[in-house]
């Protein structure tokens, strides 16, 4: 008989009114198996992996129990139980790495603080394709992608029986994607078992072991990845499956190339003492159209997306807002900054976090004082497939998905002229990704609003841009 590495009966988590986010959740993982599983955005994915680790918001309540390796089960209400399993018997991969990274830590100690030494260290640095001089650096040093490889490396170094992984190929370029999933093989040839939750498709097929599906906070079916992928009986495994951005109609739109909303020239940005991340660059971003941007993780396409928003000052070059150039005349950007808005990869840092969503929507009056909630919220929200509900929560009592949906609509409520996004999708299900492409491009076209978008989905990019920038390969290339 196979041992039971992780055994949950009756997982309930309840809001503060006492409705039932995530309802009666069991589930048994043998030694050495997975568990993948896939869901709507919002639908209680996450709070499943913060329950099991004490970590849910202090709105939220769960009752249930989980049993680790034939061991006596712990009430999920008993945070302090379940604290004392971290890392010798748990060990998460969070979804928000840079919020999990102490930012005036430098990673090394915080790998030590995981029971690592040195040489486990550096080897799990290796495994996920990192120096082992990234161990010097802070966590604000790092890019997204780079966070997210620091904590997989970390958990690969543990020893913990059981890894709960939350979207761990996040932000991931392709080839990176690939090579988490070869780890996360890796830890089951090693006896591990995993519960890894995921928007991707490449992990859902990549993992052996079972797929569940959660839909309304309950499990609407639970089987052998394999069946399921093949032959899915859920409503929603079928939307999911049909919304893979390599099945959407590519983009093939000419645009205005005259009229820029942003452009830039002989651009160059270095952090000091390091080697430019990118030098010599040109580039046009037209009113009404979409440039992608796509290269490895760490190649500087978040920094380019600060520089041109002016909060990072280039080495070298200019940047023109509406034909000022905000390098020569920095006073232009507090003028200009409302047309100029910045859609990032980390909505938690987009909101404050004690004030309700709902106020933080009102405080946009300050900046475009015509703004009518009534009128303009409404419709963004049902496109988004937002709840209204949802305003009256904080910030932490909502899932990353819901929070990136909100910062969408948050910032389509400035009307701005030009928004960099980096990575906006990649916290949505591909059904809700689907749905807040196809808002961002019928904003475009019916705004002419200019968007720059950075992803490492090539064939999100394929349907949505209209034209592409390879970051990683482009030594002074002009782009536009």
């Amino acid at each position: 008989m196979t041992l039971a590495a992780l055994s949950v009966n009756g997982l309930t988590i309840r809001d503060r009114q006492g409705g039932a986010i995530v309802a009666d959740i069991s589930f048994t993982i043998p030694a050495g198996s997975a568990l993948t599983v896939i869901g709507e955005t919002g639908s209680g994915k996450s709070l499943i992996a913060q329950a099991l680790f004490g970590l849910l918001p202090e709105t939220m309540r769960a009752c249930g129990r989980i049993s680790i390796a034939g061991a006596p089960a712990i009430d999920v209400a008993d945070r302090g139980k379940l604290t004392a399993l971290w890392r010798r018997q748990l060990m998460l991969v969070p979804q928000e790495p840079v919020a999990a990274l102490d930012p005036v830590m430098r990673v090394r100690r915080q790998m030590a603080l995981a029971d690592l030494d040195d040489a486990r260290i550096d080897a799990a640095l290796c495994a996920v394709d990192l120096e082992p001089a990234v161990g010097r650096a802070f966590g604000f040093e790092l890019s997204g992608g780079m966070a997210q490889r620091v904590v997989v490396a970390a958990a690969l170094g543990t020893g913990a029986p059981v890894v709960v992984a939350d979207e761990p190929t996040k932000c991931l370029d392709p080839d990176r994607v690939g090579q988490v999933i070869v780890l996360l093989r890796r830890l089951l040839a090693e006896g591990r078992s995993l519960i890894v939750i995921t928007h991707d498709r490449r992990v859902a097929a990549g993992l052996p072991g079972q797929l569940a599906v959660l839909d309304g906070g309950r499990f609407v079916e639970k089987d052998d990845n394999r069946r399921v992928l093949a032959a899915p009986r859920s409503d929603f495994a079928r939307e999911w499956l049909a919304a893979d951005p390599a099945l959407w109609t590519p983009c093939a739109r000419d645009c205005d190339m005259v009229a820029n909303a942003l452009s830039a020239h002989g651009l160059a940005f270095a952090w000091p003492g390091r080697a430019p991340l990118f030098r010599d660059l040109d580039l046009h971003l037209p009113r009404g159209a979409v440039l992608g941007v796509h290269g490895p993780s760490g190649c500087g396409k978040t920094t380019l997306g600060n520089v041109l928003l002016g909060l990072l000052r280039p080495t070298a070059g200019s940047i023109e807002w509406a034909g000022t150039d905000i390098v020569a005349s920095p006073a232009a950007i507090r003028a200009l900054r409302r047309r100029y808005q910045k859609l990032g990869q980390e909505p938690d840092s987009a909101f404050l976090p004690d004030t309700p969503l709902g106020r933080q929507f009102a405080m946009l009056r300050r900046v475009r004082p015509e703004l009518d909630l009534k009128r303009d919220l409404p419709p963004l929200m049902e496109s988004l497939k937002l709840h209204t509900s949802l305003l009256q929560r904080r910030p932490s009592e909502v899932s990353g998905g819901e929070a990136q949906r909100l910062a969408i609509a948050r910032i389509l409520l400035l009307a701005p002229e030009a928004i960099v996004a980096d990575e906006p999708t990649s916290r949505l299900d591909p059904v809700v990704q689907r749905e807040a492409a196809r808002l961002l491009r019928r904003c475009v076209e019916e705004r002419s609003l200019s968007l720059l978008l950075i992803s490492h989905d090539k064939a999100l990019l394929a349907a949505m841009a209209d034209r592409t920038l390879d970051l990683g390969s482009c030594a002074g290339r002009v782009i536009g």
